[in-house]
């Protein structure tokens, strides 16, 4: 079957549970692209003062897959059976109960951000932040280059704030504003 690009959307999955960390390797045995943000945190090593470096989920319950619906649907009803799922798997927006698809670009900045395992990246609930009182802008250079946001004092700090709409925020490290290009 012949399917064009605008059938090839970024879904949002949640399972509960921890389950979401579960169906990625379902996924990517059948060559679905889906992405499961993952953060270094330090843990101290039981009865020792050292610590180590362990790779935790940013958001234990939720997967971003890309795939058009025909293709995805048959393989989450496999994996629904597999991991004992009852639940639909799609995300819902909770005001008007329609599956969430974040847009190609969105997801590609959030995917910079969220999936640099080497730069601390705060996670934010949308409402923890007025994206509005920002500025629009691309990184022109350093880890983040390339990468389009709001740029905006979070915790003391300037950073990057990238936002994915009816779910959540992430933004970056300390962003100089040489590396700050505005957008208009």
């Amino acid at each position: 079957m012949n399917y064009n690009n605008s059938d090839i959307l970024w879904y949002v999955l949640f399972a509960s549970n921890g389950k979401a960390e579960k169906i990625k390797p379902y996924l990517d045995d059948v060559s679905i692209e889906c992405f499961f943000p993952l953060y270094y945190k330090e843990q101290r090593i039981r009865g020792s003062e050292r610590c180590r470096r362990v790779l935790y989920p940013l958001l234990k319950n939720l997967i971003f897959v890309k795939a058009s619906k025909n293709i995805l649907n048959p393989v989450l009803c496999d994996v629904k059976l597999r991991l004992n799922i009852e639940s639909d798997l799609y995300y819902r927006d909770l005001a008007d109960k329609k599956i969430i698809v974040v847009p190609e670009n969105q997801m590609l900045n959030f995917i910079a951000v969220a999936g640099n395992e080497t730069e601390q990246v705060l996670y934010l609930s949308n409402k923890d932040i007025d994206i509005k009182r920002g500025t629009k802008v691309r990184i022109t250079g350093g880890t983040f280059e390339g990468v389009e946001g709001t740029f905006m004092r979070v915790r003391g700090d300037k950073r990057l704030v990238v936002s994915i709409p009816n779910l959540f925020s992430v933004a970056t490290a300390f962003i100089p504003s040489c590396y700050v290009q505005t957008m208009e």
